[in-house]
């Protein structure tokens, strides 16, 4: 939940677990995700407390279930070594559990104590060298009832739209610019409206790269450009490696 005059320094660390299959010719995959955060956090007009308070646990764990619709095929490795990218349809579920460190007497908190069901949608097609790459999704939230003590946290659905231009130099490097939008989000506590919803633009760029045919990763950076009054204003870097077998 957005929270004016919050200044928070955030470090992410995930494992994430991923398993491809097929389901009638297309290509499909799960995958498992446990985050866990080390979080510190202030408040300009120490409307909540002074100084700076740090946090450090587990996040929720998020279940996603991803189907290709068109244009993705299920392949063997072999077949993967050749395969030229297509236009593509993919969509996605991602489920949010309750699981993470939450403390209803604290205002810094890791996990969110509540549901969270993301559909999504990836389209994607080649231009020449380059790709472009749209994706859309709507976040759903459950109550949390046990905010702040025993008060109740509702939240409005939250829209959103990426975009990803990218260009692969060879197989083993590629770079992206990245764009982000999103709106809604809007909280009430106990019925009473925050006047909270979220609105504001990221832009910024990715740089992939594959250091053997099973290991790679993503460096990537993001910066909020445009944002509404009350809504987060985030910048971020993000280092991936990942493991292929």
């Amino acid at each position: 939940m957005p929270i004016d005059g919050l200044s928070l320094n955030a470090d992410l660390y995930i494992l994430r677990y991923a398993r491809s299959f097929g389901i009638d010719g297309r290509n499909s995959a799960i995958q498992v995700i446990q985050p866990y955060a080390d979080v510190s956090a202030s408040f300009d007009d120490a409307r909540f407390f002074d100084g700076t308070k740090h946090n450090g646990g587990m996040g929720d764990v998020q279940l996603v279930f991803v189907h290709n619709l068109f244009g993705g095929p299920a392949l063997t490795q072999e077949e993967f070594a050749t395969w030229q990218p297509e236009t593509f349809l993919t969509g996605a579920l991602w489920v949010t559990a309750p699981t993470g460190d939450y403390d209803k007497k604290r205002i810094i908190y890791i996990g969110a104590n509540c549901w969270v069901f993301k559909p999504e949608l990836a389209f994607g097609t080649p231009i020449g060298p380059t790709w472009l790459e749209v994706n859309t999704y709507v976040s759903l939230y459950g109550d949390n009832d046990d905010y702040l003590g025993d008060n109740t946290l509702e939240q409005k659905p939250l829209y959103a739209v990426e975009g990803h231009y990218s260009y692969s130099f060879n197989r083993a490097l590629w770079a992206s610019l990245d764009a982000t939008y999103n709106k809604g989000g809007e909280t009430r506590i106990n019925g009473v409206n925050q006047d909270n919803q979220q609105q504001n633009t990221l832009l910024g760029a990715s740089l992939g790269f594959m250091l053997s045919p099973q290991f790679g990763g993503l460096i990537a950076y993001s910066d909020t450009v445009s944002e509404r009054t009350g809504s987060p204003d985030v910048n971020t870097w993000t280092l991936r490696l990942q493991y292929v077998w």
